[in-house]
């Protein structure tokens, strides 16, 4: 498990560093300590690592989802490309990501669960994977709107549609941050997401309309912790904890 996290880690960092500036970061996401009514169940956790070279942004994540009630497992993994298309200094922002995704037996899934179970010195998860294996293009777009600033926040309207082929979802939402000062920011966001699959072990818990709600602070582009509800469309809660690390022109730069 750990290995094969290193190896991609490397290619990540290696293809980062190939370039004169970039960006490596590092996601995870949890349901432990959330608030969630379903906590340690259904999507549990995930992990990502991503490159971003002149522009483009190379991703790897899985999720890891469990059944309890059935006995069942799967993960789902994604690897993907993205970038802006737009300039920066435009008050609109349209995102573009285009990829692979593939649900059953994913790379670390039960593994990567069971390690963290171990470090927290919690019951082992040992559950049956879904039989049913499947690869998809995913398709991911979002679109916002960012208005000036009223005092010391910025608003912005927000349209996301994704597909990963198993499973696909449309989101509208309205996020406001507020702009603390050096460097801190305190962000919110509230919307409704339609989501809809026809993956059947994943259908029992897909609600089809629920609101979502997005609350959370960072600093720079360095760190950011963010709670969510209803992030996957299951109706429960989660952590979100991004790092990120810069070098090149953009470090000197800034230095």
């Amino acid at each position: 498990m750990v290995s094969r996290w290193m190896t991609t880690a490397i290619l990540l960092v290696g293809l980062s560093f190939s370039a004169e500036a970039a960006e490596f970061e590092f996601r995870h996401i949890n349901d432990l300590f959330s608030a969630s009514p379903i906590e340690d169940d259904l999507y549990t956790a995930t992990l990502g690592l991503s490159g971003r070279v002149d522009g483009w942004t190379f991703k790897l994540d899985e999720f890891l989802f469990t059944d309890r009630g059935r006995g069942l497992r799967f993960d789902e993994t994604y690897l993907t490309v993205s970038r802006e298309l737009l300039p920066a200094e435009s008050k609109w922002g349209v995102r573009a990501e285009l990829g692979a995704a593939r649900v059953g037996r994913g790379l670390y899934g039960e593994r990567l669960q069971n390690f963290v179970h171990e470090v927290l010195q919690q019951e082992k998860l040992n559950l049956t994977y879904a039989t049913e294996m499947q690869s998809h293009v995913f398709v991911h777009l979002d679109v916002k709107r960012t208005f000036e600033p009223v005092g010391v926040a910025t608003i912005a309207p927000l349209v996301e549609l994704e597909s990963a082929g198993f499973k696909k979802h449309a989101r509208l939402a309205l996020g406001v941050t507020w702009e603390l000062g050096q460097g801190f920011d305190l962000y919110t966001e509230g919307g409704v997401r339609f989501s809809e699959t026809n993956y059947a072990p994943l259908e029992p818990w897909l609600r089809d309309q629920e609101p979502t709600l997005t609350v959370g602070a960072g600093y720079k582009r360095w760190f950011r912790l963010t709670w969510t509800s209803n992030y996957f469309g299951t109706s429960d809660n989660h952590w979100h904890v991004t790092a990120r690390a810069q070098w090149g022109a953009q470090l000197r730069n800034r230095r």
